[in-house]
């Protein structure tokens, strides 16, 4: 059957509208639609001083010319707006490339960088918990200037640990605070960054989760992870659509290796193509509970 003239128009129309409503919402939408999820985990040898403590955790702010300062300065503040115990932080602030100058102009990167890195260290600089803001640092930090990152954060007000722990005391109780440094940049050092810490609970920043699968060391520890992004764009059936194998399997969400838990979460920006598809940007509110 042939469609008259105004039928032929009238789909052709409906296409386009379809065809545009497709590329806006993982473009404009979705990116922008941030998840607050509330991860209860029972961590093996926590304290009960430490009953109900919860964590902040964001990761991934990637600011660029994709990703706003405004954007994740609302963030920061939804996340105030959970009055967390700790914020905690695990890499990958700026959007940076180790491509040349190709490579910059595809991230929107280049020259801007520093002044990028100038705003997410103030995003970060408004959050606030009642025992401190912490953080570890990502690749992209690397590809950008680690010393200088570390800096930046430092004076918002971050500690930044990389291959080193802090102790926070809680309600009379040590927490240690561990943060490893990226993976691939070959300067993550599991063993260093928990040296001497004989506390039954350590809490873990890193950016890289594949480590959790060659977790190098006994007991309780709660790893916080990020660098996957959930995978940005997850389809039906072939689920995580920007990784690999070995990084699907660590993509999002919580995982055990005896006493050790990690929660990898999907992260608040994005890299190119600046799209999400069924994989919303992330808040998430860690409570710990005593088993």
């Amino acid at each position: 059957m042939l469609l008259t003239r105004h039928q032929f128009i009238r789909s052709l129309g409906w296409t386009a509208a379809a065809v545009a409503g497709a590329a806006v919402y993982p473009t404009f939408i979705e990116p922008r639609r941030v998840a607050v999820r509330h991860i209860h985990l029972t961590p093996a040898g926590l304290s009960p001083a430490l009953e109900g403590l919860t964590i902040a955790h964001l990761t991934d702010l990637h600011r660029s010319r994709y990703v706003s300062a405004a954007y994740l300065a609302a963030c920061v503040d939804q996340a105030n707006a959970l009055t967390p115990d700790l914020f905690a932080f695990t890499g990958d602030y700026v959007t940076a490339n180790h491509f040349g100058r190709l490579g910059s102009l595809i991230l929107g990167a280049g020259t801007r960088l520093p002044e990028y890195a100038t705003q997410v260290a103030a995003c970060i600089g408004r959050a606030r918990a009642r025992h401190g803001v912490f953080a570890c640092l990502g690749n992209h930090d690397h590809w950008f200037d680690a010393a200088d990152m570390t800096q930046r954060l430092t004076a918002a007000g971050a500690t930044v640990l990389r291959n080193a722990h802090t102790i926070v005391r809680i309600n009379g109780v040590a927490l240690p605070i561990a943060g490893v440094d990226d993976a691939w940049v070959g300067n993550a050092d599991v063993r260093r960054a928990c040296a001497g810490l004989t506390e039954p609970f350590v809490l873990v920043l890193m950016h890289q989760p594949a480590l959790f699968g060659r977790w190098p060391l006994s007991g309780s520890h709660l790893i916080l992870a990020g660098h996957t992004h959930g995978g940005q764009v997850c389809l039906p059936v072939r689920g995580p659509l920007y990784l690999d194998a070995s990084m699907r399997k660590y993509s999002h969400g919580v995982f055990q290796r005896g006493d050790t838990l990690m929660y990898v979460n999907r992260g608040l920006g994005v890299i190119p193509p600046p799209v999400r598809f069924n994989c919303r940007p992330e808040i998430a509110l860690v409570h710990l509970h005593c088993a």
